[in-house]
Parts: C-alpha cells; structure tokens; sequence
C-alpha cells in the first residue's frame, strides 16, 4: 500500500497502510491519524497520555494487538495488529476512546511504569478523545483530496 500525500489527508482518519507477512503470519499496519501533518500537532503530554490509553486498553482488549506506538511527528499513531478488518479496528478503538472518556487517570503514569511520568495529560486525552468519538463518521475516510504517492 503507498503513503498518502500528507499536504492533502483530512484527518482524523484510520487507514490500514501495510501488510507484512512474517514468520509468525501476516501482520497489518494502520494509521491512526489525529493531526493534519505538517499543520498542527497532537501535544507531547497529550500524545504520551493517548499512547498508554490505546496501548493498555487495546492489549487488554484484543489478543490481536502487536503495538501501538505515537507517530514522531505527533499527528497519530501506528497500530501493528493481526486485525485486517477495517470495522473490526475501529470498534476496538472507539470503545478504547469512550473509556478515555470515563477515566479519572492516565494507565500506568507513573515512575514505576513509564519513563516520563510527569508528562500527561489526562485532560487533554480527554479532549482529543471526545473530537475522535465525534468524528467517528469521518474516520473511513482520508480525505477527498488523499492521494497515494
């Protein structure tokens, strides 16, 4: 699968953007794009705290989550998965962004369990939490101007 241009997706958008067959079977790699690139960004604590939401939740949801990690240009995140199902992913992931939502702490923020543990935000994983749910709609979705390059 080719990248997107990234001067015309319309986040927020999931798009499965690579499979990859392995020793252990095939793999799938998506975009969970939050942020338009090179416009605007997700912040560091809100990204940090949005990664131990999706990667806790997901992995104790799924036995089919590999990895979650943050794009480094902080606009998303990459989830590595065996889940091939476009609908399939974004129902786990909804029900990650609702409990987000509900939660009164960050998992796992803590000197015990994270490298930087100072640096989240719960609020702010709230807030782009509750943007993703309402944009739910638009997720399938890269934009009317995404083209492959």
């Amino acid at each position: 699968m080719a990248d997107l241009d990234h001067r015309f997706v319309a986040p927020p958008y999931l798009r499965l953007t690579d499979r990859r067959k392995t020793s252990a079977g095939l793999v799938f790699v998506w975009h969970l794009r939050v942020a338009q690139p090179n416009i605007a960004q997700i912040s560091t604590d809100t990204v940090h705290s949005l990664e131990h939401f999706i990667g806790d939740y997901l992995y104790n949801t799924s036995d089919d989550i590999i990895t979650v990690a943050p794009m480094g240009c902080q606009t998303g995140f990459y989830i590595a998965t065996s889940i091939e199902d476009y609908d399939e992913l974004a129902t786990l992931l909804a029900g990650v962004l609702e409990r987000v939502l509900e939660a009164d702490a960050v998992p796992h923020a803590d000197p015990v369990h994270c490298g930087w543990a100072a640096n989240h935000s719960l609020g702010g994983a709230q807030i782009a939490a509750a943007w993703l749910l309402g944009r739910q709609a638009e997720w399938a979705d890269p934009g009317p101007d995404a083209r492959e390059v």
